[in-house]
């Protein structure tokens, strides 16, 4: 019973962490993604994802005491091990083993262990009642809480809005670090030889558009890894049979569960037609009005997909073309791609 306490506190625990970071990405935290890997604001980085686990430990023993509820406090520890455990099997299970900063990783999980261990063992079982009396070590404890939620709260994010094309200021060119360079490259040798055929059948054989769906495919599949597409299946297989959802590895909006490569061909098949749209509304122009983002759109509306998409474009025509293929077979894309990170340099 006791175990099964602690594991709920810790997916408890790895949902508040999970949250607190997608809200406090405008000050430097590092949220783990494709396109960027910022090694500023790294003290923030440390206060959250260490001593956040540690403050909830902190609350949580405070409220089994004031609950009376003092015996559930016993190995309360375990919490903190079941919450590590989870982020380091999730690590394998999304297949990012090869891509993960683990210096950095072990360093933040050590951290908690040291910090967590000797919060329980000096202060947690032995003070009788940790709610604050401002009278002995426990309000120490409480200050840093309190330091704790000023520092999340003053570094909330003001996101984009979901149906932004460009961003309201000067866009950065993120840094492609080598990890992630092979992560992309491999994938798309990949997938280009596994649903080429197919992505160039819907397409007529659309160079530009290829590129496009190749790197939707990447980003899908980094965020949903085959037993996480596995489990959608058999959630919309059964649970939520006839209700509309995205499954297969393009995450494709379907009443019925499709494979990956059902996935791959509806949603190649739509957006191809979306594309077609965007050029024939720009029929007489001498230029597109971002039809490759409009494109993209179609499939995701928020701000920071779009922008992931063209990051991984980029990242393939770079590696993978030269200077002259760019600028002429995939002159929309690439114009589209040097209008988004403003300056265009080569990783």
């Amino acid at each position: 019973m006791m175990t099964i306490i602690h594991l709920t506190l810790a997916i408890i625990l790895f949902l508040i962490q999970n949250w607190i970071g997608s809200r406090a990405y405008g000050v430097g935290y590092i949220k783990f993604s494709l396109l960027d890997d910022k090694d500023e604001a790294l003290a923030v980085n440390y206060v959250i994802k260490v001593f956040g686990p540690i403050i909830f430990l902190i609350l949580t023993v405070a409220i089994f005491q004031y609950t009376g509820l003092t015996e559930l406090n016993a190995e309360i520890i375990n919490v903190i091990y079941y919450y590590i455990a989870i982020r380091l099997t999730l690590i394998i299970i999304y297949g990012r083993i090869l891509i993960v900063n683990w210096f950095r990783i072990i360093v933040y999980y050590l951290s908690v262990l040291v910090i967590a261990n000797y919060t329980y063992d000096n202060f947690l079982q032995s003070i009788e009642n940790l709610l604050p009396d401002f009278s002995q070590i426990k309000n120490e404890i409480w200050l840093l809480i309190l330091v704790f939620l000023y520092q999340v709260a003053n570094g909330f994010e003001t996101k984009y809005p979901n149906n932004a094309i460009q961003e309201t200021s000067l866009a950065y060119l993120p840094e492609l670090i080598s990890r992630k360079r092979r992560y992309i490259l491999r994938k798309f040798k990949k997938f280009k030889k596994v649903y080429g055929e197919t992505i160039d059948k819907q397409t007529n054989n659309n160079e530009e558009l290829r590129i496009v769906i190749l790197s939707i495919l990447i980003f899908e599949n980094f965020n949903r890894p085959f037993v996480i597409r596995l489990i959608e299946r058999i959630w919309f297989s059964t649970v939520a049979k006839g209700s509309l959802g995205t499954t297969g590895i393009m995450q494709t909006k379907s009443n019925q569960v499709l494979d990956d490569l059902e996935s791959v061909e509806k949603g190649t098949k739509e957006l191809n037609e979306v594309y077609l749209e965007m050029l024939k509304e720009d029929e007489g122009r001498d230029y597109h009005r971002y039809s490759i983002r409009r494109t993209i759109k179609r499939h995701c509306k928020d701000r920071m997909y779009i922008r992931q998409i063209l990051f991984i474009c980029k990242a393939i025509l770079d590696n993978n073309y030269n200077q002259n293929d760019r600028e002429t077979t995939f002159k929309y894309l690439y114009s589209e791609i040097r209008d988004e990170f403003s300056l265009y340099d080569s990783f």
